[in-house]
């Protein structure tokens, strides 16, 4: 749970005041692990012009997260257990 921690110090942080949009949106992108995904960039730089909120930053980040996550396995596709 340490990265959902970091998260929410970032967030704090954000909200009193002590970060800027620009340093948020990229310590946000890199603790999801979306610092490489085109649309997480997208969704950041409107973030950091002020086109979308922080609540709406968030929301298309989980989404992007989840979907850059691989499904499980096929439990077809495993092998017999031995």
């Amino acid at each position: 749970m340490p990265v959902e921690n970091q998260i929410r110090n970032l967030r704090v942080a954000f909200e009193n005041g002590k970060l800027t949009r620009d340093l948020y949106a990229k310590n946000l992108l890199r603790l999801l692990g979306l610092s490489e995904h085109p649309t997480a960039q997208k969704v950041a730089a409107a973030f950091i012009v002020g086109r979308i909120d922080n609540t709406l930053l968030v929301r298309n980040l989980g989404n992007l997260r989840s979907a850059a996550a691989p499904p499980p396995p096929d439990p077809l596709d495993l092998p017999p257990p031995q």
